[in-house]
């Protein structure tokens, strides 16, 4: 069965509207799929009433941004799977996280203007009015279709990511508030694509400790672009620190090849896969 259990909408950041996203999962093959938006459960009612007809099983997921470090120096992104979207405590959490969403987008587009780039204020502001979510991606591609920079990496070298001109340190909570919020919602808290926070074998090595003691119940092993080595690093500590092995695309836009929906590696043979979860089971 393929599984892909990492995707995003139009309720954050992807392209495609939920009959988008199920009817290219069907195409693809992929027969369970989880819809995991940033800090937004929004499209996921709508998911779960449509995917039936395609015989698609919907896994209703989330990814959070949380802080981690001393200093909250460092932030990381937690899915959840098998999440009930309706409980109140999490779509509370969600929107107190949404309202620091905005609010950064604002800043980002004060300092914007300050860097030379002419009406980013009230443009920012129609976005933030006209769609449910504006992230740092939404931005960067602001500045391309505006031909401020040329490409999207450079979008954030040179103003969205820290160092840039434009970029406005997050607030997120800490990593033990957005697992256990996860936890509480009934779904299992797992920490996605941990090769791409920039940090060495060591310190990813202490942050898959620390989130094993806060209660996390899984880490993503395959996702597209990670190095073999990587992955049977991943999978190793998988098995050594007790926690499940997850998978998926984070899929975005069908326009980013290198991120495509259902591709990616199968997971290896000595990690327990998170739809081996007595929760997975229970929500059959």
């Amino acid at each position: 069965m393929l599984r892909d259990l990492h995707s995003h909408t139009i309720a954050s950041d992807g392209d495609l509207t939920v009959s988008e996203l199920l009817q290219l999962a069907s195409e693809r093959g992929v027969q369970e799929l989880a819809i995991t938006d940033h800090d937004s459960v929004a499209s996921l009612a709508d998911a779960v009433s449509k995917a039936g007809k395609l015989e698609l099983k919907l896994i209703p997921g989330v990814e959070i941004s949380a802080a981690v470090g001393k200093k909250k120096q460092d932030s990381v992104h937690i899915v959840g799977l098998q999440i009930d979207h309706q409980h109140a405590g999490l779509n509370s959490f969600l929107n107190n996280i949404q309202k620091k969403r905005h609010e950064r987008a604002l800043q980002m587009a004060e300092k914007l203007e300050v860097a030379g780039i002419k009406g980013a204020q009230p443009d920012v502001e129609y976005m933030l009015d006209s769609q449910p979510m504006v992230c740092r991606t939404h931005l960067a591609q602001y500045l391309l279709e505006r031909e401020e920079v040329k490409t999207f990496g450079a979008a954030f070298k040179h103003y969205l990511a820290k160092g840039g001109k434009a970029y406005v340190k997050d607030d997120w909570f800490d990593i033990e508030d957005a697992v256990a919020m996860i936890r509480q919602a009934g779904g299992i808290p797992v920490l996605a694509h941990p090769t791409r926070y920039g940090m060495g074998s060591n310190k990813l090595k202490q942050l898959i400790q620390q989130f094993k003691n806060v209660g996390g119940q899984g880490i993503e092993v395959c996702y597209p672009n990670i190095h073999p080595g990587q992955k049977n690093l991943l999978a190793d500590w998988s098995v050594q620190f007790n926690l499940l092995a997850s998978q998926g695309s984070d899929f975005h836009s069908p326009s980013k090849p290198w991120a495509l929906l259902g591709k990616f590696a199968p997971l290896p043979e000595q990690v327990t896969p998170v739809w081996e979860s007595p929760a997975w089971t229970t929500s059959d």
